[in-house]
């Protein structure tokens, strides 16, 4: 290795703390986002982490500079509402400000021109390196987060309400999928069949639009109740549900309707 990287990569080390504080202070002068002393220990345990990943880099060939290093390694600003976005624009800045701090002392040790292009190269891709795996945790922790969100929901959409005594309603509100489907039929009906429930208003008044689709996976649920022992009766119905059974040749003959859940309820009485 280059007597004068060599030095680079020394002083880099041995000078680590005082480049963290002056890459934070230049950083802080940029920020967009108000940050605590909480985050600024966060970012120097970060950053001491990273300036280490670039002393190591700067020591191999730029086809060799790999790395998993996250700049959010336990999820710290994720989970406090940092965007991504300004993640990418902080590390942004500390690049800035570390391939100054590197240049100045490749100019005291006397490195050629090549020699400081070299190193500049081998910063940058480390540094991209960092961004795009941060980039990666980020979205990933989006899509686990948005995952949750959907269950909640999902839940939210088909909610089992006790009555009284083996009766409860089952509201279903907005649209009908695949997905919500799946979640009635594998979580939904198992919740019921375990709550001593011999009648179930299922209440369709919500439901945005009552298709083919709608239709054939309400009657799957329907006989999977029936099997179970549960009573179903349908409340909130469009005339278009007969047309759509009987397009589909499927017997509704024993199926008990009604207009609202309260005429079921006066019917119980």
């Amino acid at each position: 290795m280059d007597h004068a990287l060599q030095n680079v990569i020394a002083c880099l080390e041995q000078e680590k703390e005082r480049v963290i504080e002056k890459i934070l202070e230049k950083a802080e002068e940029n920020l967009q986002f108000d940050i605590t002393e909480e985050d600024l220990d966060h970012h120097r345990s970060l950053l001491v982490s990273l300036i280490g990943l670039v002393s190591n880099s700067l020591m191999k060939r730029i086809d060799h500079i790999k790395s998993n290093f996250v700049y959010d390694v336990d999820n710290y600003f994720h989970n406090k509402g940092v965007f991504l976005t300004d993640i990418i624009d902080l590390l942004c800045d500390y690049r800035l400000s570390m391939l100054k701090e590197i240049r100045e002392r490749c100019i005291s040790e006397e490195m050629d021109t090549e020699g400081i292009y070299e190193v500049y190269d081998k910063v940058v891709t480390i540094f991209d390196v960092v961004m795009r795996n941060t980039t990666d945790r980020f979205n990933e922790n989006l899509r686990t987060s948005i995952k949750a969100r959907e269950m909640e929901i999902l839940e939210l959409t088909a909610p089992i309400v006790p009555i009284k005594k083996g009766v409860a309603v089952l509201p279903l509100i907005g649209d009908f999928s695949e997905t919500r489907a799946t979640y009635i039929t594998n979580t939904v009906i198992p919740k019921i069949s375990q709550m001593d429930i011999d009648l179930l208003i299922i209440d369709f008044s919500g439901i945005h639009v009552f298709d083919t689709f709608v239709a054939q996976h309400f009657f799957q649920i329907r006989d999977i109740l029936k099997l179970l022992g549960i009573i179903p009766v349908i409340t909130g119905i469009r005339p278009a549900l007969a047309q759509t059974a009987i397009q589909l040749g499927i017997k509704i003959d024993d199926l008990r309707t009604y207009t609202n859940v309260q005429q079921v309820l006066e019917q119980l009485q």
